[in-house]
């Protein structure tokens, strides 16, 4: 969590106050950001920020502002006030500690070579310790072997540094150009040699892997009306292909095969009988549900991992160690939901409003019991017609009992009910519900941000992250559109796995529960534990009208 690195970003050097004009408010921001109450620091600092040069305790300011805004994932208001801290103040007497925020900033928006270039230029030597945790929590993150390779040689001499290369080397990156290199990081940082030998290395990976991707590209149909109806399948494959690319370029080489599986069961088991079928590595697909016993029964016969890209079925996967979702099941999602209610809202009465549809009663029923598993009290439990007018929905509630509100609707009068009474209470109760909330013209952002509403977006994606706007402007470069929700989720799911591939070969799955939860390279998180479903849900708030991810992966 965050919150624990605030911790980490502030390190022990006091820094001296003077009562000036603005001295009150920094001294109160200072006391909440010791209580990590990173939003509310923000409001108390953003008047001594804009107090202008003349005010001389502004760098400190600026420095706390920035630690404040880190850890409450305003990471583009950090940079920037940080930045201004590092460009106006070159002579401040506490800047190490201004340049290990700024690193961790950088970090934060992958411009991995401008954190370290910061680390480098701190001298304080209380701060080492620190600068080596950040090195070594950060630096796995990185991708892209190219970009390792680059840093590599420019700071050859940073120990956090190589021996993180080297690992990336030995989770599969090695070819035999590498070996000069880990030969020397081996023997310079005095690391375990088997775990590092190039030649055991390279004689436990396959070169390459075959990958099936099975799906209705709609190849027995008219041109026109496949491209209309199957676009968003298109779109799959072109990120699988987009990742097929990257992952080559870290030495990860993919043999896609590609078959076209409707939902005609016939068709997927004249492709299933292929010959060369038996010699894959992953299977991606089919995605429909009526072809899931026979993709179940080859899957367990010989013994190869098929993924589904698209369900939130669990059920899919019953019964069988071969089958995997690429997303989280409805089931996971209202688990994790409560879970992250009852750390967050703690046991106090949970009221549960629920579609009731398959899907609406299946989430509302495992809420139910991890809430109540965990010691939660649910008052009230309430399935709503999708087509209802949700009118007095909450009569007779009273709120001083509730703890917060778990929505499992995605219906427009539910939504509009609910902040309707909540804004007319005179606290306000938190509540979790569906990302389609953000979509309902009826409802403006102003007011989900006014009120404590907790999004679930198993989907979402920062667009101001560098990476997603590199991978846009390479995909329309390529495809001549813009990828959509499903060109990100073919790339990042292959590119996962492919990685997988590469660190434990095809037979990875007894592996998965070592690998997550991690940031995906789009996505916020992916992790499977024990279970065959993603279990990392993201769960987002609005501050300020600008979505944040409240529970962040760190991998």
């Amino acid at each position: 969590m965050l919150y624990w690195l605030a911790f980490l970003f502030l390190p022990g050097t006091v820094l001296a106050q003077s009562a000036r004009e603005y001295d009150t408010r920094l001294q109160n921001g200072r006391l909440l950001l010791d209580q990590q109450k990173y939003e509310l620091a923000m409001a108390e600092f953003v008047p001594v920020v804009n107090a202008g040069k003349n005010y001389p305790n502004l760098p400190q300011a600026l420095y706390f502002y920035s630690v404040a805004a880190l850890n409450a994932k305003r990471i583009r208001e950090a940079g920037g006030r940080i930045d201004q801290l590092l460009q106006q103040y070159p002579s401040w007497e506490n800047l190490d500690e201004a340049r290990y925020v700024g690193a961790a900033i950088a970090f934060e928006q992958q411009d991995f070579a401008k954190a370290l270039a910061l680390l480098q230029a701190v001298t304080t030597k209380n701060l080492e310790k620190d600068i080596a945790a950040m090195k070594q929590l950060y630096l796995p993150r990185i991708t892209d072997k190219e970009v390792f390779t680059k840093l590599y040689n420019q700071y050859p001499d940073d120990a956090e540094l190589a021996i993180s290369y080297a690992d990336k080397l030995a989770g599969g990156w090695y070819t035999d150009a590498d070996k000069a290199t880990l030969e020397k990081i081996v023997s310079t940082y005095k690391l375990d040699k088997k775990k590092y030998s190039g030649k055991a290395l390279a004689s436990a990976k396959k070169a390459q892997y075959n990958v099936a991707v099975l799906l209705p590209f709609g190849l027995n149909e008219a041109r026109g009306q496949a491209l209309r109806k199957n676009q968003f399948i298109m779109d799959l494959y072109a990120g699988m292909a987009m990742a097929k690319d990257s992952l080559a370029r870290n030495n990860i080489h993919l043999n896609l095969f590609t078959y076209d599986a409707p939902a005609d069961t016939n068709q997927v088991k004249k492709v299933l009988n292929l010959p060369e079928m038996t010699n894959m590595d992953l299977i991606i697909g089919p995605v429909y549900k009526s072809a899931n016993k026979i993709i179940s029964r080859f899957a367990r016969q010989h013994q190869i991992t098929s993924i589904n890209p698209l369900s939130d079925d669990i059920s899919l996967t019953k019964n069988n160690p071969y089958l995997y979702l690429y997303q989280p099941s409805i089931a996971t999602q209202a688990r994790k939901s409560a879970q992250f209610a009852f750390d967050t809202f703690g046991p106090k009465g949970a009221v549960i409003i629920y579609s009731n549809t398959e899907d609406g009663m299946e989430f509302a029923r495992n809420y139910r019991l991890e809430f109540e598993k965990r010691g939660g009290k649910i008052l009230l439990s309430k399935a709503v017609s999708p087509t209802s007018t949700a009118s007095g929905l909450y009569n007779g509630l009273n709120f001083a009992e509730v703890g917060h509100l778990m929505i499992a609707s995605n219906s427009m009068p539910v939504a509009v009910n609910t902040v309707s009474t909540l804004e007319r209470l005179s606290t306000k109760i938190p509540v979790i519900t569906f990302a389609s909330w953000l979509d309902i013209s009826q409802l403006n952002l102003t007011q989900l941000d006014l009120q404590e509403i907790y999004f679930l977006h198993p989907k979402f994606i920062d667009t101001s992250l560098p990476s997603v706007r590199e991978f846009k402007k390479d995909y329309a470069a390529r495809f001549n559109i813009p990828p959509s929700n499903y060109a990100y989720i073919g790339f990042d799911m292959l590119y996962y796995f492919g990685n997988i591939m590469a660190r434990h070969g095809a037979h990875f799955n007894s592996m998965l529960a070592t690998e997550g939860p991690v940031s995906g390279a789009f996505f916020q998180g992916i992790g499977y534990a024990t279970e065959r479903d993603n279990q990392y849900i993201p769960i987002l708030k609005l501050d300020n009208l600008q979505l944040n991810v409240v529970n962040p992966v760190f991998k």
